[in-house]
């Protein structure tokens, strides 16, 4: 059997040739989410000038606390001064707007006292003081953002203050997805036999890609026909730049999915030392890659968090990004045996003396309410044996049930 960290490494290595390499240009507010396919350069200063950092008055000169300047104009944002300041002279300024050149520097408008047309100094303002200088947080040439970036609210809001309307992107990855068995019912639609359970995994599977940057090719239920579930692999490998599926990839399985998926792709099947997920799927179909995640829902979406999502970040030419990881006690004990990784679902919440994690749920992979009921993966590696509470243990947060973040 494999560690997760090498099916990763495996997974990783053969992806290094799948990269989405076609670009295209969409519209900045389009652009959140998208994976940039150039290096952005600003055109242009941050600030364009010389701006005012408080409302205030811009003196022609530094000067003491007691000292007396008269007011011969003001200068607003969108609006310079455009006259010229003589020694003794000031102009009332606002935030943002530009510094007369003649001015020296900036004091707030709390540290004087107005008197009609004059002002005194009730404290010291040296050279420079509250002045933002042009350039000083972006000089026109300067790369501000690289390939690979994806794209967030932040960087928007960068880009748009470049003026930059159109971003450079690589093209979303195709990723088909569709669901077989007899036993499986669309969503929606009655039980109307003993047996029958509905399609889950595959809106669970679609719902975390579309927090990636890809197409989503649903394909929905396919009958259980092998020539059919042929058909439907066939088209989405033509198509298509990844399939993803679940079920029938356990060692034993009967089942018209692995036996289609064994006739038409290179794939390989591995056993994961991961729980749960143990089974997993990798390999090409057509010029797809394909992706085999068990039936079972919680070691589908187990496999999707921990394999498939990284796989697919890679392809569509984004930056590798650390794993974000928290090292929190245990508020109770878990059971646990020895041999394989565990990603148990947990609940973090804030205890007596800070973060602290304990079991959502019993943990068997068919168990879906307690994997809602879940905020985070409690990662427990291969060799620990039922840790105890006080333990400390990595957790991966669910960032849906956080506020904060972008």
């Amino acid at each position: 059997m494999l560690s997760v960290d090498e099916l990763q490494e495996r997974i990783r290595a053969t992806l290094a040739a799948h990269q989405q390499q076609e670009q295209e240009h969409v519209p900045l507010d389009q652009a959140q989410g998208r994976i940039l396919a150039q290096e952005m350069i600003s055109n242009v200063n941050i600030p364009p000038a010389d701006v005012s950092a408080m409302d205030g008055y811009a003196l022609a000169e530094a000067a003491q606390a007691d000292s007396v300047f008269s007011v011969i104009g003001e200068s607003i944002a969108g609006k310079p001064f455009e006259g010229a300041v003589q020694a003794g002279q000031t102009v009332r300024i606002m935030t943002g707007a530009v510094v007369p050149a003649q001015c020296r520097c900036v004091i707030m408008q709390e540290h004087v006292r107005r008197e009609a047309d004059r002002i005194v100094l009730t404290k010291d303002c040296r050279e420079g003081a509250n002045i933002r200088r042009a350039g000083e947080e972006l000089r026109g040439g300067d790369a501000v953002l690289y390939t690979g970036r994806c794209l967030n609210a932040a960087d928007i809001l960068l880009l748009a203050s470049l003026g930059i309307a159109q971003v450079p992107v690589f093209k979303k990855l195709r990723v088909a997805i569709f669901s077989t068995g007899d036993e499986l019912l669309a969503v929606g639609e009655t039980l109307s036999r003993e047996g029958q359970i509905y399609d889950s995994n595959r809106a669970m599977i679609c719902a975390l890609l579309r927090r990636l940057p890809v197409e989503i090719v649903d394909m929905g239920l396919i009958a259980d026909d092998i020539e059919a579930i042929k058909v439907a692999l066939a088209q989405a490998g033509q198509d298509c730049d990844a399939v993803i599926t679940s079920g029938g990839v356990s060692v034993g399985d009967y089942d018209f999915l692995k036996m289609a998926v064994e006739a038409l792709g290179e794939i390989h099947t591995y056993k994961v030392k991961m729980k749960p997920g143990k089974p997993f799927v990798f390999g090409k179909i057509g010029r797809a890659v394909y992706f085999g995640l068990p039936g079972n829902p919680v070691s589908s979406y187990v496999g999707m968090n921990r394999l498939v999502n990284p796989a697919l970040r890679q392809m569509a030419h984004a930056q590798a990004l650390p794993d974000l990881v928290l090292h929190l006690p245990l508020n109770q004990d878990l059971k646990k045996g020895a041999g394989r990784r565990d990603f148990q679902r947990g609940v973090m919440q804030m205890g007596a003396k800070g973060w602290e994690v304990g079991s959502a749920s019993r943990q068997d992979s068919h168990r879906v309410h307690g994997l809602s009921s879940a905020n985070c993966l409690i990662d427990l590696p291969e060799e620990m044996e039922n840790p105890t509470a006080g333990t400390i243990v990595a957790v991966h947060p669910f960032f849906s049930h956080f506020s904060g973040g972008d």
